[in-house]
């Protein structure tokens, strides 16, 4: 590839925080609404069987890629830059080297291990589409990896058009291949859209990327990677892995319904991992300065700031689940509210612990492993729970379960922040869980008299006013918050 579509680690763009923050939402959602416009484009035009499998081939491969190559991804992220924090640039080119090989080294058998599993029990004997789910393993590993050096050396233009270039080919290819009625093909659109932004985001060349790094800094990255690796998998794993779950136990219609929940459930928190690929640079920088007040400023900040526009968005989704399910499904996905409505209360929880999570493994080598460690025992608790709950529930059992592990992988971070930081956080708490309650009781009563849609967005606007009403003294909060700036040299929102 020619060296003018290569991009340079040495030449961050020129942006603030709040202008990369903004970038970056809009390049996850570009990313986000290429699995939005897949599942929308195959429930509408083909079947729910189809929906489905095709969802939890997807599913499959992300879940496999989270095995190591997305941990290593979050190591490049974080130590590319630290270095950059410290000003060892020679640093940066030699770890964005020795990562990119571990990665691609990583999602090779892993892709191996995904289309076996495929060809033996996703889909029985399809070499095609093991195939197929082996190639996305590998495409979405590599985008993964590039994506987070971009974010690392603050280069989010260049990461959102591409995002752009590369959303647009896939859904362009879908199209073809649902015209085509080559629905044997439906996971090759992605496949491509993810491997070309992997290619066209390979690093320049660099006299430093060849430098030997320490023993000591191998062995920190090789630890890091491991505990972020069981951190993601059991959490953001859960989530894929409820899918896959939903498609093996539920009725083809069954599963399909659960297919456009977790569609309709999952791009809201695209905002929260906007932000946190914005996040996490930046306070691995501060922390390459050893800056621990930025660090703890910008945990409560984002936080508060989480909390408040999450549970606007989560919750009016929630109130007004009957007509989106219609709007964007049809009638056929009716049975998608309840697992839809359940889907949302979970990623919520796990949205608006960004922060803590982020201060805690751009921290310490002790601190990664916490938020790991509760997402393991969040990981193993929903799992019991959708084993129990499944035989009685079908794929409202898979839904509960995932919000039980949930509640662990979402709140204990926080709750752990909270008590080690001595944080001031028991006022938004309290008033959050006025808000949800709130959420909770206009849930119920359309469930109860089901009025029809029309009452459903009145409930939603209803369930705003009162949310905004009780978020205001987190608004000014995080405006007080805002304007003072942290210690000098600092890069704080």
């Amino acid at each position: 590839m020619s060296r003018q579509f290569r991009f340079d680690l040495d030449r961050p763009e020129e942006r603030g925080f709040a202008g990369r923050g903004a970038l970056s939402v809009v390049g996850v959602a570009i990313q986000g609404l290429v699995r939005f416009v897949y599942s929308v484009l195959i429930g509408r035009l083909l079947t729910p069987a189809l929906l489905a499998a095709t969802n939890s081939a997807i599913s499959l491969a992300l879940f496999t890629s989270l095995l190591w190559p997305t941990g290593t991804a979050a190591a490049a992220t974080k130590f590319v830059a630290r270095a950059r924090g410290a000003g060892d640039e020679t640093a940066v080119h030699a770890i964005a080297r020795h990562l990119s090989i571990v990665s691609l080294a990583a999602a090779v058998p892993l892709a191996l291990g995904a289309a076996a599993f495929s060809w033996w029990s996703l889909a029985p004997g399809d070499a095609l589409q093991a195939g197929l789910v082996g190639a996305l393993v590998i495409a979405w590993a590599m985008y993964s990896f590039v994506r987070g050096l971009h974010f690392a050396v603050h280069q989010v233009g260049r990461a959102t058009l591409w995002d752009a270039i590369a959303a647009t080919t896939a859904v362009v290819l879908l199209l073809a291949v649902i015209l085509a009625g080559a629905t044997a093909l439906l996971l090759l659109p992605l496949t491509v859209g993810y491997a070309l932004y992997a290619i066209a985001g390979i690093p320049r060349r660099h006299p430093g990327a060849r430098s030997p790094l320490p023993a000591d800094l191998r062995r920190e990255m090789l630890g890091f990677t491991g505990w972020s690796t069981l951190g993601t998998l059991a959490s953001t794993g859960l989530l894929q892995l409820s899918m896959v779950i939903a498609g093996s136990v539920g009725t083809p219609d069954a599963a399909g319904a659960y297919a456009a929940a977790l569609t309709l459930a999952t791009p809201a928190s695209m905002v929260a991992r906007s932000l946190s690929l914005v996040l996490f640079p930046t306070m691995a920088q501060a922390t390459g300065r050893a800056d621990a007040a930025s660090v703890r400023r910008q945990t409560d900040l984002v936080s508060r700031g989480l909390v408040a526009v999450m549970g606007a968005i989560f919750g009016a989704i929630a109130v007004a689940a009957e007509p989106i399910v219609l709007l964007f499904f049809g009638a056929r996905y009716a049975d998608a509210r309840g697992p839809l409505v359940i889907l949302l209360a979970a990623t919520f929880l796990v949205t608006i612990n960004v922060a803590t999570v982020n201060a805690l493994s751009a921290g310490t080598r002790r601190g990664v492993r916490i938020p790991a460690l509760l997402s393991a025992v969040g990981m193993v608790l929903g799992l019991a729970a959708t084993w129990l709950l499944v035989p009685g529930l079908g794929v409202l059992g898979v839904a509960l379960g995932y919000l039980v592990g949930a509640v662990v992988i979402g709140l204990g971070p926080i709750s752990w922040v909270w008590a080690t930081e001595r944080m001031h956080w028991g006022g938004t708490a309290l008033r959050a869980a006025l808000g949800v309650t709130w959420a909770a009781a206009l849930i119920i009563a359309l469930g109860v008299l089901d009025p029809g849609w029309w009452w459903a967005l009145a409930a939603a606007a209803a369930f705003l006013v009162v949310w905004v009403l009780l978020m205001l003294p987190e608004v000014r909060m995080v405006d007080s918050l805002r304007r003072p700036r942290g210690s000098a040299g600092a890069e704080s929102p």
